[in-house]
């Protein structure tokens, strides 16, 4: 996951959005702010209040297991998660019927 502290930037104003909150405490942020941040469904954000009522917002951005392909370079083919996962459950089957033998 990757953090993006909106923090961080410098503090005059870049842009400015308005959003209403709703009955049920929601907000929508705005689309520009949206797409300015990259922001996705299931991104994390974490709001931090200073003293002085001042809201700051840290994204966490959440990234499917197929985004992240090609990132870590290896000298191994790719292999299938159904191929991996069938190797798991005979391992987990030979474990579980050695432990039975041995009580």
């Amino acid at each position: 996951m990757e953090k993006m502290n909106v923090s961080d930037q410098p503090s005059p104003i870049v842009m400015k959005a308005t959003s209403k909150l709703s009955s049920r405490g929601q907000v929508v942020i705005p689309a520009e702010i949206r797409k300015t941040l990259g922001l996705t469904e299931g991104d994390d954000l974490t709001f931090i209040v200073n003293q002085d009522g001042e809201i700051k917002v840290e994204v966490t951005k959440k990234y499917r297991l197929s985004q992240l392909i090609g990132i870590l370079k290896t000298n191994q083919p790719f292999r299938p998660v159904e191929e991996i996962r069938d190797e798991v459950y005979r391992t987990m089957g030979a474990k579980e019927l050695k432990d039975g033998e041995e009580n």
